[in-house]
């Protein structure tokens, strides 16, 4: 039995983990279909259909040297949404999030970024809170391909 934490996630984009994320969290949420018929004194339902958001903080840091070997620098993700020109299909990213150590615990998904916002104060880190919409399904494991 083992447990992970904050410090084991990461988030994948193009291959390589985006430089620097402070933190990323998904949501998946079920939209429930009424079948009450007028004999029925108690609502019933059947499950219909899913969908699945998600968030990322992104910190505000330029790759140096030899990084980008090994990092996705962040503007990769910010420039889906905060461009000139129109978003379009071609603007959806795949991205991996990174549980822990074991490649069973990824979650890999298809998604458009709806939102992001850079944000400062003294003294502190630029901070540039993203969110995501997933695209379809997404699967745990694996590579991305």
């Amino acid at each position: 039995m083992g447990f992970y934490t904050g410090c084991t996630g990461q988030l994948i984009y193009l291959g390589k983990p985006v430089a620097k994320v402070r933190d990323w969290s998904m949501e998946t949420s079920l939209d429930m279909l009424e079948t009450t018929t007028l004999e029925n004194c108690t609502k019933t339902f059947v499950p219909g259909p899913k969908s699945t958001t998600g968030s990322a903080t992104l910190m505000y840091y330029r790759l140096e040297g030899g990084e980008s070997a090994t990092y996705t620098e962040f503007t990769a993700l910010l420039n889906k949404i905060q461009k000139v020109g129109q978003i379009t299909v071609a603007d959806r990213v795949q991205i991996k999030l990174v549980v822990g150590p074991l490649n069973t615990d990824d979650i890999i998904l298809n998604a458009y970024i709806t939102s992001a916002q850079i944000s400062t104060s003294p003294n502190e880190l630029v901070m540039v809170p993203i969110q995501f919409q997933v695209d379809g399904d997404f699967q745990f494991g694996g590579m991305i391909s």
